[in-house]
C-alpha cells in the first residue's frame, strides 16, 4: 500500500514536471504578454493596458463577479498559495493577480471593486465594453458564453484556467481549476523566482 502511494506520488510529480517542461519548451501557442494588446478599465476607473503589467510576474484569470463557484474558488486558491509561499519565505509581493471579467453588463468598476475587496490579496479587476472584452478573450483564447439557468439567473460558461506570465511577459503555464494545491504552489513559486 505504501509502495503504491509512493509510486502514485512519483507518477504525479513526473507528469507535472513533463507538462511544465513541455509548456515552457513549446510556449503552447501563447504569445508573450506584450503581444496581447488590450486597454480596459480597472476597478478604480483607470485605463490599463497589457504593458502596465510587464516587469513583474502575472497570474491572469477570466471570470465574473456573480459566478457562484469557479471564480471565487480560483481566487481563494491563489490567495492560499500566495499566503503559504509568503509564510515559507518566498517573496510574493510583486506578484500581480489580474481578474478580467467576461460580464460587461454587470461587472462595472464599482462591482469589481466590491467583489475583489472580499479577497485578502491585491487583485486588479478589469472590465470594458462587449467589443473590448471579446477582443481580449479572443487574444487569450478564452471561451465565454452567456447562459441562463432554469430560474432565469444569468450565468456564464467560461474558461477557468489561470494564465501565468513571467517578469519578461513570457507565458509560463497555467493553473487549471481544481489542480492539486501542491502543484499550484510549485507553479507559483517557479513564477516568482
Amino acid at each position: 500500500m505504501i509502495a503504491a502511494g509512493v509510486l502514485f506520488a512519483g507518477l504525479c510529480a513526473a507528469v507535472f514536471w513533463l507538462s511544465e517542461r513541455q509548456a515552457q519548451k513549446m510556449g503552447t501557442g501563447f504569445p508573450q504578454l506584450q503581444e496581447q494588446a488590450f486597454s480596459l478599465t480597472d476597478q478604480n476607473g483607470v485605463m490599463r493596458s497589457n504593458e502596465d503589467f510587464l516587469g513583474a510576474p502575472l497570474a491572469m484569470f477570466f471570470g465574473y463577479t456573480y459566478c457562484p463557484d469557479v471564480c471565487p474558488m480560483t481566487l481563494s486558491v491563489l490567495q492560499i498559495a500566495i499566503d503559504e509561499l509568503s509564510e515559507s519565505g518566498v517573496d510574493a509581493s510583486d506578484l500581480q493577480v489580474v481578474f478580467v471579467t467576461v460580464d460587461h453588463e454587470r461587472d462595472t468598476p464599482e462591482q469589481l471593486a466590491a467583489y475583489l475587496s472580499l479577497f485578502d490579496m491585491p487583485v486588479t479587476g478589469l472590465t470594458g465594453d462587449a467589443e473590448a472584452l471579446k477582443a481580449v478573450q479572443k487574444s487569450f483564447g478564452i471561451y465565454a458564453k452567456r447562459v441562463a439557468d432554469t430560474d432565469g439567473v444569468v450565468l456564464w460558461d467560461h474558461s477557468s484556467a489561470v494564465y501565468l506570465y513571467d517578469r519578461g511577459g513570457a507565458f509560463s503555464g497555467t493553473i487549471v481549476f481544481e489542480e492539486p494545491a501542491d502543484f499550484v504552489r510549485q507553479k507559483m513559486e517557479r513564477l516568482l523566482r
